[in-house]
């Protein structure tokens, strides 16, 4: 089910591609170049209700992207190389540079392949928590409890409540109660305690939904001894930093690089923080993950690389390619750059 904004932001992305504006943006544009955003590349169909959509697309779009920058002359490049380009501007055309969120296996399977034979590297961000188990994919687990039943039922902050979730719009109604209870109303680190017992109510096994959707540390090996992959660091459970205390986000994301250098022997000098919106990632986080060393961290904010962003290589915007948005003529104006400016008043950073 396709909400409101997202058709009204197809057709304006329609629109700049159709009109040309957007290619005529691109001749004047100052961007030194774009973070990508990927997590599953998956071939199999969309069911009728699927929320997290957003975070899927298909290998042949993955394609598409590829073509479509390469275009519009973009070079891709690793984040080694995006971080000396935005340090040290040299002029020259834009770089393109992948970066994909959480290890999920689909990934490993369908994405990388082709990103082999088009010899594009990637920054793969790892959640070590994920692998180990002590995380969960939390969104998939709520996911599955609506999708599997007609009523569902939580503990709120005013007791137990009931949602019918029969048709489309009910079931989407009980993801966004169950989804805001989980980001705004419970403790940070309560959440998966939450989202299990919620799993079990409902007789779903949420630590095997993980296990199943993301990389061992046998899979993890062998990718990151490939030489277009780049691992980076990604914390631990998966958690929004923001809403943690100072000491429990600095241990996150130092933990987190831990594991990464006993497990694969070499420490991740790149970080994307999990969630990456301005909710779950801002100044705090940025500082610390420059004290901790990090050449670059990655954000979900929207947004292009600038030469200002010399001074924030902790706090890069992305482009997220999303699922609601798998066609070139939604992808070929955001390549831009174009979108992302309007949509920050021309504003080249979003730091705050």
């Amino acid at each position: 089910m396709i909400d409101t904004k997202t058709i009204n932001m197809r057709m304006v992305l329609a629109a700049l591609g159709g009109s040309g504006v957007d290619r005529l943006y691109q001749q004047l544009g100052n961007e030194l170049g774009v973070i990508l955003t990927f997590h599953h590349i998956s071939p199999e169909p969309e069911s009728s209700f699927a929320p997290n959509t957003h975070l899927t697309i298909h290998p042949e779009f993955l394609q598409t992207v590829i073509d479509v920058l390469r275009k519009r002359d973009f070079e891709f490049v690793t984040m080694d190389e995006a971080q000396r380009r935005i340090a040290n501007p040299q002029g020259g055309g834009r770089f393109a540079a992948f970066t994909v969120d959480d290890g999920y296996r689909d990934f490993a399977y369908h994405g990388v392949p082709i990103l082999e034979r088009e010899e594009v590297p990637f920054a793969l961000y790892i959640a070590t928590g994920l692998v180990d188990g002590t995380g969960i994919l939390w969104w998939r687990g709520i996911e599955r409890i609506v999708q599997d039943n007609d009523f569902v039922e939580f503990d709120g902050t005013d007791g137990r409540v009931t949602f019918e979730a029969k048709t489309l719009a009910q079931k989407r109604n009980a993801f966004c109660h169950l989804e805001w209870h989980l980001i705004e109303t419970a403790q940070e680190t309560d959440v998966r305690d939450v989202t299990r017992a919620w799993c079990e109510r409902y007789d779903i096994d949420i630590d095997a939904m993980t296990r199943d959707a993301v990389m061992n540390w046998g899979e993890l090996r062998t990718l990151a001894s490939h030489p277009l992959c780049t691992i980076g660091g990604h914390g631990v459970d998966h958690l929004a930093l923001a809403r943690l205390d100072d000491r429990a986000m600095q241990d996150d994301l130092m933990r987190g690089a831990d594991v990464l250098e006993t497990q694969l022997g070499t420490r991740p000098q790149h970080l994307a923080f999990p969630f990456g919106y301005r909710n779950a990632a801002g100044v705090r986080e940025f500082k610390a993950a420059a004290e901790l060393d990090f050449k670059t961290a990655v954000t979900t904010r929207p947004g292009m690389i600038f030469s200002s962003h010399a001074n924030h290589m902790t706090a890069l915007p992305r482009v997220s390619v999303n699922g609601w948005y798998q066609h070139s003529r939604y992808f070929s104006p955001l390549a831009t750059g174009l979108p992302t400016r309007i949509r920050q008043k021309f504003r080249q950073l979003d730091v705050s």
